[in-house]
């Protein structure tokens, strides 16, 4: 699947996601041409892994926020350390390292 732009016979366009095949029965006596895809940047692609990493440290934060409250909990403090080192990841704000915090470490 891919896009097509179908220019009909009467000079009307359109675009479709449709198989090649498809976008030549559409077309009908008219034509079609594969819309390139763009493609993503390095930025992009840094912008998304980023994105990604808080979107996981958010859920992280989340999962253990009941914790914060439970300090009979036996591994209270090491859950308390982590939340702190999950705040503090990374220390450059657009700069995510590969690795992740963990409990206990």
């Amino acid at each position: 699947m891919a896009d097509y732009k179908i220019t009909y016979e009467d000079g009307t366009t359109g675009i479709i996601v449709a198989s090649e095949e498809m976008a030549r029965t559409v077309a009908g006596n008219g034509s079609y041409e594969l819309v390139p895809t763009p493609q993503e940047t390095p930025e992009q692609r840094a912008d998304t892994a980023a994105f990604e990493a808080r979107r996981w440290r958010d859920a992280e934060l989340n999962r253990t926020d009941k914790f914060v409250t439970v300090t009979d909990h036996p591994d209270h403090a090491a859950i308390m350390s982590y939340r702190i080192a999950l705040r503090d990841w990374p220390a450059d704000a657009d700069n995510f390292p590969d690795t992740r915090p963990t409990i206990g470490s």
